[in-house]
């Protein structure tokens, strides 16, 4: 019989195994376990770890982040098109304003799950098994969260959203684009290169942090970021808006600005046109240079004829555009649909005609009434 090992054993067990012994049998068991006993030389206890005990947190990964970023847009992609199937009508009616319902539905998904509420967890942080937390472990209130979610919500929603800031306001659109610039770069670049505690500013605004998932509080780190991060962030933002800046000033001093400003306000003012970009495009090949006037205009989808609405279009860009002989087509594009940020729907119809061509279907359009 192979004997016992008693090394292994903790004192707790050691006592349980003297109280049972057949000391009869087993008196050198017994006097080895007195003497493990006296000289206290046993297995330390394994104690099984309170959830309420203080433990090293484990910050999440950048790539586990954006992977439940990703799950849950498209959970409210899902129900976004779902939602859309049966309110088309009323979401294409919104136009641009289309994106504040999918900010409010989104900014209410995101405040409330990953809140004291939804235990600090958004559907895809569960799945990845990651969760916000404040410094002390416990999830961060309501109103943090609602907080810290406008701010991300908003660098994704203004990013690509249509802006129509009229004729004269042309310095809104660089604004704007500085600031969704600003947004999204310090998003991600404080998510990347902040290593320490890998929290981003829409975690520094409110003292969250993103950890790994599991029971019990946690103690996270009091020490500040580095202030290099601040000093990069100023530097970049203020070098693209000085950029922007020039850029924009030579725009508008060059000549067929005028002409694409009266163009496009030409075209805004016919009824079912919601928005309408213009701008002048050359196109090299081996065959030579073409030179294109582009128009896309965003309209009612409840318009019965596209095609005259295309040919009204048309005929105001031959009217208004000064440059319109210098190009070799005009291309229209007529697109109607929804866009709520987390779900959208084009349906899109392509013309393209040379300018003769156009004022053609215009001659043989009046020849028929």
């Amino acid at each position: 019989m192979e004997e016992p090992d008693f090394s292994r054993n903790t004192e707790k067990q050691l006592r349980q195994i003297l109280t049972r012994i057949d000391t009869v049998r087993y008196p050198e068991r017994v006097k080895e376990i007195e003497a493990r006993l006296s000289a206290g030389v046993f297995a330390p206890e394994r104690v099984k770890l309170d959830p309420n005990i203080e433990s090293v947190p484990s910050i999440a990964s950048v790539w586990r982040r954006i992977g439940a970023f990703c799950i849950d847009m498209l959970i409210l992609g899902i129900i976004g098109f779902t939602v859309g199937s049966f309110f088309h009508a009323q979401f294409a009616a919104l136009g641009a304003w289309g994106r504040a319902l999918g900010f409010v539905v989104t900014l209410m998904y995101f405040g409330v799950t990953e809140s004291s509420l939804g235990g600090g967890q958004s559907l895809g942080m569960r799945v990845l098994g990651i969760r916000v937390v404040s410094r002390t472990g416990e999830p961060i209130s309501t109103s943090a969260t609602f907080i810290r979610a406008a701010i991300f919500c908003l660098a994704y929603f203004l990013n690509g959203a249509a802006f129509d800031f009229g004729a004269g306001n042309e310095w809104g659109i660089v604004g704007m684009s500085v600031l969704i610039f600003g947004l999204i770069f310090s998003l991600f670049y404080m998510l990347i290169f902040n290593r320490r505690t890998r929290q981003s500013i829409h975690d520094l605004a409110v003292g969250a942090f993103v950890v790994k998932a599991g029971p019990g509080k946690i103690s996270l780190s009091t020490e500040p970021i580095w202030r290099g991060h601040a000093v990069i962030l100023s530097v970049a933002i203020l070098t693209v808006s000085a950029a922007s800046i020039l850029i924009f000033k030579q725009f508008l001093q060059s000549k067929p600005l005028a002409s694409l400003v009266l163009t496009q306000q030409a075209i805004r003012a016919l009824p079912g046109v919601d928005r309408v970009d213009v701008n002048l495009n050359s196109f090299s090949s081996s065959a030579g240079t073409t030179n294109r006037l582009l128009i896309n205009a965003f309209v009612d989808a409840s318009n019965p004829n596209s095609d005259a609405l295309a040919q009204n279009i048309a005929q105001l860009a031959l009217k208004n555009c000064a440059e319109i002989s210098d190009q070799n087509a005009i291309v229209l594009t007529l697109t109607s649909g929804y866009d709520i940020g987390i779900a959208l729907w084009w349906s899109t119809k392509f013309y393209m005609q040379t300018p003769d061509g156009w004022r053609a279907l215009s001659t043989a359009g009046n020849g028929n009434k």
